[in-house]
This record gives C-alpha cells, sequence and structure tokens, in this order.
C-alpha cells in the first residue's frame, strides 16, 4: 500500500515542480519566416537573325561594321519574387535581369547589360518602384523585331547616350509613384538618372530627368475588341549641359486604335508623337547630339495579326518613322520595317523583317551613312514560367519585354 502511494505521489511532485510548470506555460515559438510561399517568376527571350546589311557603314569609334552577322541582340533572362506583406493587401516584388546588346559594339562580339534591378511595392491604389528598369516614358509597345529598331522615333532618347549601346535607349536608374484608378487609368510621377556614356556628361550622376504622364489601359482580356484598348500622354523634362545646348522639355503621346476589332483577324494602327523643345544645338557633332536636339518625331504601324482559337499564328506589320530638327538645316530622317512573325510552336516563332532608313546630309555626318538596309531571318523562343502563383497578368515580367507581337 505504502508502494502504491509513492507511485501515485512521484508524477504529481513532478507536475507540481518549477520546472515543469515553465514548461506547461511556454508559448509556441513565432516562425521567423511567413508560410506563405512566395511567387517565383522566370521568363526569357531568345531572338536571333542572319543579318545582311548595306552599305557597311562605320561607328563613331571608327570601327568598320561587316554586311553580315548573326544577331543576338535582345535576348534576355528575368527573375522575380513577389510576396504579399502583412497588411493593407500589399505585394512586395523583386526583380533582377539582363539583356544581350549589339555585339559589333564589343571586342568579344558579346555584350551583356543588367537592364533590370529593382525592388516594387504596390497596393490596389498605388505603386512604388525604385532600381534600373525600362525608362518611364514608354507608352506604345511597335511591332518590330526588337526594341532597338526604329528607336529615334519610337522613343523618347536619351541626350546622355554617345550611341554605341542602342539598349541605352530602354532603361535607366528609376525612382516612380503610379497611382490608378479601377486598374484602367494610371497617373506616373517619376524622377530618372538616364545613363551617362558621354565623356562631357559622365561625371552627372544625379537626378537628370523627370516628368508625369497619364495611361489608359483596358480589360486585357479585350484588347482585341475594344477600339482603343490604350493611349496616353506624358511631360519630360531632360537636364542637358549649357554647352550641349540645354536642357530640353518633351511632349509626347500615343495610341493603339483597332481598326477591325476582332479577336482572331485583327488589325490595328499604332501611333506615337514626341516633340522637344528647348535645346539650341544648330549642328551635329557626335550621335548624343542627335538624341538632344529640339526634334520631332512621328512613328506608325499598320498590322494585321491571326489568332485561332485565342493564340497567335502569324502576324505582318509595318512600321514606319519620321524625324525632323527644328534648329538644324537638312536633318531629316524616315524608315520604315516589314515585319513578318509565324508561330511554330507555343512560344517558338519563325522571324523575318526588311528595314531602311534615309538620313539627310547634316544627321548622316555622325553616322558615317545616309542610308542602311537591313534583311533579317531567324528564329525565336520565348518563355514564361511561375511558381505559386497569387498576382494577375498584368504583372507578369513579360511586360518587361519588348514583344513583336505586342497586345
Amino acid at each position: 500500500m505504502h508502494k502504491m502511494h509513492m507511485c501515485t505521489l512521484v508524477p504529481l511532485l513532478l507536475v507540481m515542480s518549477p520546472g515543469c510548470t515553465m514548461a506547461q506555460v511556454q508559448h509556441t515559438p513565432i516562425p521567423e519566416q511567413p508560410s506563405t510561399s512566395p511567387q517565383i517568376e522566370v521568363d526569357g527571350s531568345g531572338i536571333v537573325s542572319l543579318e545582311l546589311r548595306t552599305p557597311r557603314n562605320t561607328l563613331p569609334d571608327g570601327t568598320k561594321l561587316s554586311t553580315t552577322r548573326i544577331n543576338f541582340t535582345d535576348s534576355s533572362l528575368l527573375l522575380g519574387v513577389s510576396d504579399r506583406l502583412y497588411r493593407q493587401g500589399g505585394i512586395g516584388s523583386f526583380v533582377i535581369g539582363t539583356t544581350a546588346t549589339d555585339g559589333s559594339i564589343n571586342s568579344s562580339a558579346t555584350g551583356l547589360m543588367l537592364n533590370q534591378l529593382y525592388l516594387d511595392y504596390s497596393t490596389a491604389p498605388l505603386e512604388v518602384t525604385i532600381g534600373r528598369t525600362d525608362v518611364a516614358t514608354r507608352l506604345i509597345g511597335f511591332p518590330t523585331l526588337r526594341s532597338d529598331d526604329l528607336v529615334e522615333f519610337t522613343r523618347v532618347l536619351d541626350p546622355n547616350s554617345n550611341g554605341n549601346n542602342v539598349e541605352e535607349q530602354s532603361y535607366g536608374n528609376v525612382a516612380s509613384l503610379t497611382f490608378n484608378s479601377r486598374l484602367r487609368y494610371f497617373v506616373n510621377l517619376h524622377a530618372q538618372h538616364l545613363i551617362n556614356s558621354v565623356v562631357s556628361s559622365s561625371d552627372q550622376t544625379g537626378i537628370n530627368s523627370y516628368g508625369l504622364n497619364l495611361v489608359y489601359e483596358g480589360v486585357p482580356a479585350l484588347t482585341a475588341d475594344e477600339k482603343i484598348p490604350t493611349w496616353g500622354i506624358g511631360y519630360e523634362h531632360q537636364d542637358i549641359p549649357s554647352i550641349d545646348g540645354g536642357g530640353n522639355d518633351v511632349l509626347y503621346g500615343g495610341l493603339v486604335y483597332n481598326i477591325a476589332p476582332n479577336p482572331v483577324n485583327r488589325v490595328d494602327v499604332r501611333l506615337q508623337d514626341v516633340y522637344s523643345t528647348g535645346n539650341t544645338l544648330t549642328s551635329f557633332g557626335s550621335i548624343a547630339d542627335t538624341y538632344r536636339a529640339a526634334a520631332n518625331s512621328v512613328a506608325v504601324a499598320f498590322r494585321y495579326l491571326h489568332s485561332p482559337f485565342g493564340k497567335p499564328s502569324y502576324q505582318v506589320a509595318l512600321t514606319m518613322g519620321y524625324r525632323t530638327y527644328q534648329n538644324v538645316a537638312h536633318s531629316g530622317t524616315y524608315a520604315l520595317a516589314l515585319t513578318g512573325i509565324k508561330r511554330l510552336g507555343d512560344g517558338f516563332d519563325l522571324i523575318a523583317q526588311y528595314s531602311y532608313q534615309h538620313r539627310a546630309s547634316a544627321y548622316a555626318a555622325p553616322f558615317r551613312g545616309a542610308d542602311d538596309n537591313s534583311i533579317q531571318l531567324g528564329l525565336a523562343f520565348n518563355f514564361n514560367s511561375i511558381f505559386h502563383r497569387f498576382l494577375g497578368s498584368r504583372r507578369s515580367l513579360l511586360n518587361l519585354q519588348h514583344q513583336y507581337i505586342p497586345d
């Protein structure tokens, strides 16, 4: 009987002991990381073409370009990670990416540019972006093979670029704040450090461009049915040293108009105008001067897209551009690009393009050539992989890449 009481008291004493009491009231550990997995996105595009270019032009540094080459410019790889934030349904994102640049300006015939490296915070009505990414002045996508095709007509140009790397026209260090109404109207306020590659401005590392724009974007699924699925207008101020003619004020606007709204057989026109004023240059001493001088650029593209079963099958497009300068005589230039795309498989396309550009005498001097003809034939591959998806298609990294089959 005594043994029985001892067996009953021992467990009771253990439970009542201070050490056991502390063990009973210890709180469950809080995990250091949230249990929700982030969305991870990996996007890439490879575009390679055999190119025949005539005549044989010369770069500003005296390098003579070959009439034939294998062109892999605009091939890119992007990685993005996004996660839900604790409050207000916010999303935090990190993106890093690289793109291939023109091999003709690089002694190793290869070139990679870190074109995306930014952080992003967004809620339903607001988005904040800071880092290296697309310039905030990009409005309309044109159906050329690459983003640098006809770039002087389709972009608000970087006045601090020396022209050796055309990709500098597309990217910069950007801090932007975007407000939206019902995910249709987007107001973007931004400050930028456009890439400096000109010796005279290479010591300027601060903000050299700022402005705002208003963009309308229709429902993504109905872009082929709306008459005007996209339009936008904007203002930009560019700081340029007084020795190079002084700063520019830039007004720009564009739209996409569906001539024949149809999800299967779509015919649309894309129009954009970029007008700059303020710079006082009256002659061109370098390619950079052609980016700075006060000018007016118009780009227009006509496109037919056949999309049976809701996916593109083939596309034929004609893109044209005209640029003239207010203060420089004999400086006009015009160009065109006839582009054809045939989809061979999911994300795998046969591509072809003929382009021509004519430059008046003053404009031709820094480019060492009045005329350019180019014929390209090649293949393109695009892929998009998303893990743990919880974000919509508007936030896809594909929107950061040039789309030769634009929405």
